[in-house]
């Protein structure tokens, strides 16, 4: 792609999903507390098929991990008017008073679809939410005792 004046513009970096389902190729961001919060990595831990066949035993991985993957956006159920609808329904589930003023610290946001819709409030309900089996995120029980709802 190209500006008015001719100049190439560099490639923008696939955006990523934060809240993706397990599945080889994926990135591992964080770890399922015991509260429902995540506690992120401090880098990147790719997901290979020896890391699946790990957690084939016991409860669903996105139970126990939070994992990112490429964006798929129209291919994914939760897009909608030209991006993830996600960001803002969990963000409307969440009172402000009930989010971290802290962000996380985070390897992924500057690729982070939802950091790239929503900025800063975005991360700072994302180490409230887990991701279903099926790839749908829910609000977890979070530092102040919320129960778990489902978008």
């Amino acid at each position: 792609m190209s500006d008015p004046s001719g100049a190439k513009k560099p490639a923008e970096p696939s955006l990523l999903c934060p809240s993706a389902p397990a599945g080889e190729g994926a990135i591992v961001l964080g770890v399922v507390r015991s509260d429902g919060t995540v506690g992120y990595l401090g880098e990147r831990l790719p997901v290979t098929a020896e890391f699946l066949d790990r957690l084939r035993s016991g409860p669903a991985p996105e139970a126990r991990f939070r994992f990112g993957a490429p964006c798929r956006e129209s291919a994914c159920a939760q897009w909608s008017d030209g991006g993830c609808g996600l960001p803002g329904g969990l963000a409307a589930l969440v009172p402000p008073e009930e989010t971290p003023d802290a962000l996380p610290r985070c390897s992924i946001r500057r690729q982070c679809r939802w950091f790239h819709q929503r900025g800063v409030s975005a991360c700072r309900i994302c180490p409230l939410v887990m991701t279903r089996e099926a790839g749908v995120p829910a609000v977890g029980a979070g530092p102040h005792g919320r129960s778990e709802q489902q978008r």
